[in-house]
């Protein structure tokens, strides 16, 4: 395998920025501000800035490891490990990918059953949700790349939320700084699952024109999502108080009952249902890194291997009974992804940089 795909499959540096953003900026953003709120109460939108910084930092981490190796991850992991162990880590990355689409197709879908249709049966919008996926996927990673910049329209419902305004608290607010250093680091640890996502850039760096411009659109897309995070964190604080964000399943939809227009009765609807353009990118590109991942790893054709992980993804999300196994499994994804970003990605830079070292002593 070359280092580097043809031209004919790459994308412009620019357009990481799309694709970084999407894969954070997803539907965990719903209920992300009830947990962080438990440990750092008013002060939670400092531990916003604070996971934003934490992941600049990352970013430059993976950065430095794709440069330095001008290849993506699934062969950095042999090169480093050798080929026993770097399959074996690549599969690991294979299951959390396929396990991430499975969650959020079902958050997603619990979500319509819960606002829009309760009857709607899960594997029934599951298939649906799928099959466009699979239309999505096989078109190709500029396809999928065009998904994503198609979904920043999304934006534009967050700016719905300026109507809530004129219900909002400002005392909320105050007094600042009143929580500690080790509260506002738990709470920063709670976020950290929103933000998850840049690990997507170990696998699409190769499909990069000129990869080492992306940087700055990379940092420049979690820029945006920290300041889209810290939107959603202070619109919560500003509106609720603690213990009614403690009762809200999904504070950031229950705000949209406060949008009023004269042609839209119950502007909510509107606001569950596009969800879809948050979900929708992640999953497209969950399942083509898996399935490119097998593709590399065993020599067979991705267009083969995606439909046995959609029918994998398609069986996860269908034992998927309830809210309580949406949670466990999100907060098992939530733990692998804190140890990823925090000390898989670090691990590797080390690693990286030792082997440089020696060779440049050899």
């Amino acid at each position: 395998m070359t280092a580097m795909e043809q031209a004919r499959l790459t994308v412009s540096p620019y357009l990481v920025f799309p694709l970084v953003h999407s894969m954070q900026f997803g539907s965990e953003y719903l209920d992300m501000s009830i947990k962080p709120i438990q440990f750092a109460g008013n002060d939670t939108w400092i531990s916003v800035l604070i996971c934003g910084l934490f992941f600049h930092i990352i970013i430059w981490m993976i950065y430095g490891i794709l440069n330095g190796n001008k290849t993506d991850l699934l062969q950095i992991h042999q090169r480093f490990f050798g080929k026993f162990v770097g399959r074996g880590l690549n599969m690991i990355f294979i299951v959390y990918f396929l396990l991430h689409a499975s969650l959020l197709i079902r958050l997603f879908i619990e979500i319509v059953q819960v606002w829009l249709f309760p009857e709607l049966a899960t594997w029934l919008l599951a298939l649906v949700l799928l099959l466009l996926v699979y239309y999505i996927v096989s078109g190709g990673f500029r396809v999928i790349v065009g998904i994503c910049f198609l979904s920043l329209l999304r934006h534009l419902l967050i700016l719905a939320m300026l109507f809530t305004a004129g219900y909002f608290h400002f005392n909320n607010l105050s007094p600042v700084m009143d929580h500690s250093l080790n509260e506002l680091l738990l709470a920063t640890k709670e976020l950290t699952f929103p933000y998850v996502g840049v690990e997507m850039l170990f696998f699409v760096y190769t499909f990069i024109k000129t990869p080492e411009k992306s940087h700055k659109w990379a940092q420049l897309a979690n820029l945006i999502t920290t300041l889209s995070y810290l939107v959603v964190v202070l619109f919560s604080l500003l509106l609720f108080k603690f213990e009614q964000l403690s009762n809200q399943l999904w504070p950031q939809l229950t705000k949209y009952k406060f949008v009023k227009f004269p042609f839209i009765e119950r502007f909510e609807f509107v606001g569950a249902s596009a969800q879809i353009f948050w979900v929708i990118p992640i999953i497209c590109l969950c399942l083509w890194a898996s399935s490119r991942a097998v593709k590399v790893m065993f020599s067979v054709k991705q267009r083969t291997v995606l439909p046995i992980c959609l029918v994998v993804v398609f069986a996860a999300v269908s034992m998927i009974a309830g809210r309580n196994q949406v949670e466990a499994l999100q907060a098992l994804l939530a733990q692998i992804g804190f140890y990823m970003i925090f000390a898989y990605i670090p691990f590797m830079y080390l690693v990286d940089m030792v082997r440089v070292k020696v060779k440049g002593t050899i």
